[in-house]
């Protein structure tokens, strides 16, 4: 089996901790899954943020991925849906 990439979410929520969204837009990848965890308590060190790491088919270290949400309905019966993206290379990069 092929090791999967892990990329690192961090997270800034209410007070309440009722309502969270990602802190940056483009995560950042790891080799895999221990060594995300392992960087974790750094990045969120002397922050008031939360984070976790996911897991993310055909990424490799130093690739971009992208956070996208997609919000499902309207009003208080929209579901949203966060999902992580490879970055699609452009003429700037």
């Amino acid at each position: 089996m092929d090791p999967v990439a892990a990329a690192m979410i961090l997270l800034s929520c209410s007070p309440d901790m009722v309502f969270c969204r990602p802190a940056q837009t483009q995560p950042v990848v790891y080799p895999d899954i221990a060594e995300c965890i392992e960087a974790l308590p750094g990045r969120l060190q002397g922050t008031d943020m939360i984070g976790q790491c996911r897991p993310v088919d055909s990424a490799t270290p130093g690739q971009r991925v992208a956070t996208v949400r997609v919000t499902r309905g309207t009003g208080p019966n929209a579901v949203s849906t966060d999902y992580l993206v490879l970055h699609a290379p452009d003429e700037t990069d």
